[in-house]
């Protein structure tokens, strides 16, 4: 097996950061105008994203050329640690960039003694719920966005493995 032409490295800093919202808006914006109701991921500012680093985390996936093609945050919620805004650009996908920026909240979330893992995952991206359904995450219930009826989004859940 050959190594992964790209590496995860988590930010101590906000240098990096509009590297990071920059592929969130790109991958998420892939969405717009396909999901009801739109995702707020497009409303994240530096700022916003900046936050996570105080009592969380962001990481990048970036190629071999320091290109980033690929971020996630984890935001402590109580015992658990929430994984959110996984985005890998569309020509990175398939290529374990999705699995390793998870990998990298599993062990961060690990050091940090959280108990679990979880993540809210629309319903109308079923790709989505199957890779991380792979990954180990099982679904824990389903909630309904403000203005919704029914259920628009799938709560999953992992066990933090020390």
């Amino acid at each position: 097996m050959s190594e992964p032409s790209f590496r995860v490295v988590r930010l101590d800093g906000p240098e990096r950061l509009p590297e990071a919202l920059a592929v969130i808006h790109d991958v998420f914006g892939h969405y717009e105008g396909n999901l009801v109701p739109p995702s707020a991921a497009l409303k994240e500012t530096v700022d916003s994203i900046g936050r996570r680093l105080a009592g969380g985390a962001v990481f990048l996936a970036e190629d071999s050329g320091g290109r980033v093609i690929g971020a996630v945050c984890a935001d402590r919620r109580g015992d658990a640690m929430y994984l959110g805004r996984l985005s890998v650009r569309p020509e990175c996908q398939g290529r374990g960039v999705g699995a390793a920026l998870v990998a990298a909240v599993e062990r961060f979330a690990a050091e940090a003694g959280a108990a679990r893992i979880t993540i809210g995952v629309r319903l109308a991206l079923p790709d989505n719920i199957r890779m991380f359904r792979k990954l180990g995450f099982v679904e824990t219930g389903r909630t309904a966005h403000p203005g919704f009826s029914e259920p628009t989004s799938m709560d999953l859940a992992k066990p933090v493995q020390r």
